[in-house]
């Protein structure tokens, strides 16, 4: 049985306009949800591009490269969200882009999308309860159109459940390719080959991917040094722990802890 929890990473109540708001092909781990409440912007996913407008629900999968910007001032209630199951949270990103609500679903949760500020500013339990059943019903829904699930590739997941855990777990240390395909008994290539067909990303990018965002955390508290922090996320080298982590976000991990960059939770 999947853990059919959800993990909420970022959101809020944004104003944005056409050169505040805007992106071509940035890389999202997340699914994104979003309920425009004025204005118009679009979202293109896979080549295919949808038209934001007010009082609707969208949802953005997850595991792709995303582009995106408003046509005019656009006021958007949005979360970005995880499902804790690693196959379910990839098999919703096999979705074929950015999924659209009937307008009886958007009317039924307008009320708890209004709730996503508060929530996001206090964490409130009643408004946790609204805003995790919005996003399984939208995850659901989103679900019911993907093809039916295949046994084979369900079973390769289930194998390789001890190595994701095992990098989940070592996310400030930097593990092999080796020890990670020790935990399933199976040889590196063959490991490499299965991972990358299951989780569409091959085990060291997926573990560096946990250690940038452990760092990025790390960061944004401004509480450590970037040599600390580059020893908390299993780098010697914190010249190259700077260079690896601008590559990947595209900035300065020293801006990041000085506050002059924001990674991360914007719409």
């Amino acid at each position: 049985m999947h853990n059919m929890g959800v993990e909420i990473s970022a959101g809020g109540l944004a104003v944005r306009g056409p050169e505040s708001w805007g992106g071509t092909n940035e890389w999202s781990d997340s699914a994104k949800f979003y309920h425009p409440t004025r204005g118009r912007g679009w979202v293109e996913v896979g080549g295919k591009t949808v038209r934001l407008a007010p009082e609707q629900l969208y949802l953005v999968p997850p595991h792709s490269k995303v582009s995106y910007g408003a046509e005019s001032e656009i006021v958007i209630e949005w979360l970005h969200f995880s499902l804790v199951s690693p196959w379910l949270d990839v098999r919703l990103g096999s979705l074929p882009g950015v999924q659209v609500f009937d307008n009886a679903t958007a009317e039924r949760w307008k009320r708890t999308c209004g709730r996503i500020e508060r929530f996001v500013a206090r964490r409130a339990a009643d408004d946790a309860f609204f805003i995790h059943s919005m996003l399984l019903e939208v995850a659901g829904l989103a679900f019911e159109r993907l093809p039916t699930e295949d046994p084979r590739a369900r079973q390769s997941h289930e194998r390789l459940m001890p190595a994701l855990l095992f990098l989940n777990s070592q996310a400030n240390k930097r593990p092999s390719l080796r020890d990670a395909a020790r935990t399933v008994h199976l040889s590196p290539e063959h490991f490499h080959r299965l991972f990358q067909s299951v989780f569409y990303t091959t085990p060291m990018q997926y573990a560096r991917a946990r250690r940038m965002r452990l760092a990025e955390g790390l960061l944004s508290e401004g509480k450590l040094s970037v040599a600390e922090v580059a020893e908390q996320c299993g780098y010697d080298d914190p010249f190259y722990f700077s260079r690896v982590f601008r590559q990947y976000f595209g900035v300065r991990p020293g801006k990041v802890r000085q506050g002059l960059a924001i990674i991360g939770p914007k719409p």
